[in-house]
C-alpha cells in the first residue's frame, strides 16, 4: 500500500513538471512570435532590428519543428492523421513492448549478469549484517506469527501422527544389531563397560550370598558325584570369593579375569553383530518384537507428550519465544562470521539459487513486461510514457527555439555582410 502511494505521488510530481515545461516551451514560442511581429515592422531601421527579427523568425521555425517532432512521438500533430510517421508510439506499441522486454531480459536477467553482480558482493556478510542489525525485529515478527502458523499446519493430533510416523520410519531403516555394535564398540574400548559388569558381579554376589541353599541345589545339579556334599561348601565360598575379587579389582586391574574374558570375547561378538547375516536377522526379529511391545508404545506416548508440552509452553509465551529466537539468531550470526567454510557455502548456495531462478524465469519477466504493455489501452500506454519522459522532451523544444534563433541570426548576418 505504501509503495502504491509512493508511486502515485511520484507520478503526480512528474505530471506537474510536464505541465510546467510545456508552459515554458509554449510561452517561449509565443514570445518569439510577438518579438518577430514587433521587430519585423521596424527591420528597415537598422541592423539591430533586422537581426532581432531574423532571430525571432528562425526561433519560431525551430520551436515549431521540434514541437512537431515531440508531439509526433505520442500522437498526430493537430489531429492530422494524413501526416506520415506520426503517433509513433501508438502505431508501434507491440514493437516497443517487445524491444523493451528484450532489453530488460538481456541486460538484467541473464544468469551471467546476475552471477557477475553477486560475485562482487559478500552475500554471507550481508546476510549476517542484516540479521545482526534487525535481530530484535526479526525475532519479534517470527515469534508473533510462528505459533499461529504451527497450529494451522500441525495441531497436536497431526504432530503426534507425524512424530510417530517419522520415529517408526527411522527405526525401520536401522539394523538393530549393527547399530548396537557401533555404539558398544567405542564404549568397550573406552572402558565404559566396567561399571555395568561390576554392577552385575555385585548383584550376583549378593544373590548367591543371600540364597545359599538354592545355590547348593544348582551346584548339586551340575555335579552329581558323591563328593559334592563334602566339597559343596568349599565351592560355594570360592564362588563368592571369586565374584568379590573380580568386582573389587575391575576398576584398577586390566588383567582381572572377567575383564580379559570380555575384551577377548566381545570384539568377536560385535563383529558378528555387524557382519553376520544370521545374527542381523535375529536382531531384526527382536526389533520387530520391541516395536510391538507395550513398552515401546509407552515410550512413544511419553516422547509425543513431551514434545507437545514443550511446544505449548514455548509457543504460548511470546516473550520467551522471542528470547530463544534472538539467541538462535546470535549464534547464527557468530557461526557465519567465524566459519569461512559456512560463508563460502552460503555464497555459493544463494548464487546458485538466484542463477537457477533467473535461468528458469528470466524469460518470464520479459513475457510479463510484454504482456503488461500489450494489455495496456493504447492511449493509456502513451500517457504513461509521456508522463515519464515528456518533461525532458520539452527541453528539445526550448533548445530548438534557442538554437534555431541563433542559426537564423548567423544566416542573417552572413547575408548582410557578405552577399
Amino acid at each position: 500500500m505504501d509503495m502504491d502511494n509512493s508511486y502515485k505521488s511520484e507520478e503526480e510530481k512528474l505530471r506537474k513538471k510536464l505541465r510546467s515545461m510545456r508552459i515554458i516551451a509554449t510561452s517561449l514560442l509565443i514570445l518569439m512570435a510577438v518579438v518577430f511581429i514587433i521587430f519585423r515592422r521596424y527591420e528597415d531601421r537598422g541592423l539591430f532590428f533586422s537581426s532581432v527579427a531574423a532571430f525571432a523568425e528562425a526561433s519560431m521555425v525551430g520551436a515549431l519543428a521540434d514541437w512537431f517532432a515531440v508531439v509526433a512521438l505520442f500522437r498526430h500533430p493537430l489531429g492530422l492523421r494524413i501526416i506520415p510517421h506520426t503517433a509513433i508510439i501508438q502505431n508501434n506499441k507491440q514493437r516497443i513492448a517487445k524491444a523493451l522486454s528484450n532489453f530488460v531480459v538481456s541486460n538484467f536477467f541473464t544468469p551471467e549478469i546476475i552471477k557477475a553482480k553477486l560475485d562482487k558482493i559478500n552475500i554471507s556478510e550481508r546476510i549476517s549484517g542484516y540479521i545482526r542489525q534487525n535481530k530484535a525485529a526479526i525475532a519479534k515478527a517470527v515469534s508473533s506469527r510462528l505459533p499461529a502458523i504451527i497450529d494451522s499446519v500441525a495441531d497436536d493430533n497431526k504432530l503426534e501422527e507425524y512424530i510417530k510416523r517419522q520415529l517408526s520410519l527411522k527405526i525401520e531403516k536401522l539394523k538393530l544389531y549393527p547399530v548396537l555394535a557401533e555404539v558398544l564398540k567405542p564404549a568397550l574400548e573406552a572402558g565404559y563397560h566396567k561399571p555395568i559388569v561390576k554392577g552385575l558381579l555385585n548383584s550376583t554376589y549378593n544373590f548367591i550370598g543371600e540364597n545359599k541353599d538354592k545355590t547348593m541345589l544348582v551346584l548339586g545339579g551340575i555335579n552329581k558325584t558323591l563328593t559334592m556334599p563334602f566339597i559343596g561348601d568349599i565351592i560355594y565360598r570360592k564362588i563368592l570369593e571369586f565374584l568379590y575379587t573380580q568386582a573389587d579389582e575391575l576398576d584398577t586391574n586390566e588383567e582381572v579375569e572377567v575383564n580379559k574374558l570380555l575384551l577377548s570375547a566381545l570384539p568377536k561378538l560385535l563383529d558378528d553383530m555387524q557382519n553376520s547375516q544370521e545374527l542381523i536377522e535375529k536382531g531384526e526379529l527382536l526389533k520387530s518384537q520391541l516395536l510391538n511391545s507395550e513398552l515401546y508404545c509407552e515410550l512413544q506416548d511419553r516422547l509425543v507428550n513431551a514434545v507437545i508440552d514443550l511446544k505449548s509452553s514455548v509457543m504460548s509465551d511470546e516473550g520467551r519465544l522471542t528470547e530463544r529466537l534472538s539467541s538462535i539468531l546470535d549464534r547464527l550470526v557468530a557461526e557465519i562470521n567465524d566459519n569461512n567454510t559456512l560463508q563460502g557455502s552460503i555464497d555459493i548456495a544463494v548464487t546458485d539459487v538466484i542463477e537457477g531462478v533467473v535461468s528458469q524465469y528470466g524469460n518470464k519477466v520479459g513475457e510479463l513486461i510484454y504482456d503488461t504493455m500489450e494489455g495496456w489501452e493504447t492511449n493509456s500506454m502513451v500517457e504513461k510514457i509521456e508522463v515519464q519522459v515528456g518533461a525532458d522532451l520539452q527541453y528539445i523544444r526550448i533548445n530548438g527555439t534557442v538554437i534555431g534563433g541563433l542559426a537564423g541570426l548567423a544566416i542573417h548576418l552572413l547575408t548582410v555582410f557578405f552577399f
